[in-house]
């Protein structure tokens, strides 16, 4: 498992830095920094998700890649998923603008695996200034 983890974290850097990211300074451990009012709001139950292809979190911008195309994000469970609380590095599809969001930020966003196997953002808003129920009028899933 360490070899594995290793590897993996190994792959992650080569990554970034072929896309001209740089790999973040230290993976934090994290708890939930915040927590969506109204658990029923966002209730994916009902939904044929088999593949597990998108999902919603809420969670603290840690760092803005140069070029507005990659985000940091310290986040909480990610719900459709199955991902856990952490700090990891997403990819920003084409469409969604973040410009307007630094460093500290809270928001809530949406994620859509992608061909690669790597999750994508692809809605985000930010909950202190929106509201905590901010992604519920994004949601297309």
């Amino acid at each position: 498992m360490k070899t594995l983890t290793l590897l993996t974290a190994g792959l992650f850097a080569v990554s970034l830095a072929a896309c001209g990211q740089e790999a973040p300074a230290e993976t934090i451990s994290v708890e939930t920094h915040m927590e969506m009012t109204g658990s029923d709001m966002m209730d994916h139950s009902g939904h044929d998700m088999p593949d597990q292809v998108m999902g919603h979190g809420t969670g603290i911008i840690k760092s803005r890649g140069s070029k507005g195309d990659f985000l940091t994000i310290d986040h909480g469970p990610i719900d459709g998923i199955g991902m856990g609380a952490m700090t990891m590095g997403f990819e920003i599809m084409g469409s969604v603008d973040v410009s307007a969001f630094a460093e500290g930020d809270p928001v809530a966003f949406m994620v859509k695996k992608g061909r690669d196997n790597s999750y994508r953002i692809t809605n985000m808003c930010n909950t202190q200034t929106e509201g905590t129920d901010c992604l519920a009028g994004m949601m297309d899933h």
